[in-house]
């Protein structure tokens, strides 16, 4: 990203573009470009409080549905921008859950990028929440590209990029998924998927409600 903003901001400023329509366009890169590498450096972030044990801050009592608008509206721009029609499907009642809301969102807003940018020609997604015996489930799906299962043994390490992601050239760095795991970990959680090639994937992200949290602390 820094590269690419560099040379589009040095042909603006040099005058080598000065057609209104490419100038737009340079200013979209610009700020694309501008957004990648915010989010990583917001991971880069994330990566070093992990190591230093701190994936999960102060916890708070959190509202599921909270979350799921509260991470949707964090990735509005970039689902508008790529014309993905998004469902919501949210049980009730819901038990709350505990746990850094900050964390947290970030965790959902990183499968609803995934979902976003994987989700292939259906520009379609379904964020769902629903409460499993103990735990409070939130679930990205899409009908995207799907995930081999050569693959789907190793999404979850850091820096790790799926065969189909390379050969479409789809932008990333490899942090997200390892970031979800390692969130979804220190809330005393899990996160899993199932996903077939070309049928599209389901990220699940399983917390336990706040009642059997404050049992088992």
């Amino acid at each position: 990203p820094v590269s690419v903003i560099g040379a589009a901001a040095g042909n603006l400023a040099d005058g080598v573009v000065g057609d209104p329509q490419r100038v737009r366009k340079y200013g979209e890169t610009i700020q694309g470009e501008a957004r990648r590498l915010g989010e990583t450096v917001e991971r880069v972030l994330q990566l070093a409080g992990i190591a230093a044990g701190k994936a999960a801050a102060a916890r708070t009592t959190i509202r599921p549905s909270d979350l799921v608008d509260e991470s949707l509206s964090g990735c509005r721009s970039e689902i508008e921008h790529a014309g993905v029609t998004v469902d919501v499907s949210i049980a009730d009642p819901l038990p709350s859950v505990a746990g850094d809301a900050t964390a947290l969102r970030s965790a959902i807003q990183n499968l609803i990028s995934n979902a976003v940018k994987y989700g292939g020609d259906a520009k379609w997604l379904r964020v769902s929440v629903r409460r499993e015996r103990e735990h409070v489930l939130f679930s990205v799906e899409d009908r995207g590209l799907g995930i081999s299962a050569e693959d789907r043994a190793h999404i979850f390490e850091p820096f790790y990029r799926g065969r189909e992601a390379v050969s479409q050239q789809i932008q990333g760095s490899g942090l997200g998924l390892y970031l979800v795991m390692r969130i979804a970990e220190a809330h005393g959680g899990r996160v899993t998927v199932t996903s077939e090639p070309g049928q599209g994937s389901t990220f699940t992200i399983a917390l336990p409600d706040r009642k059997s949290t404050r049992l088992n602390s």
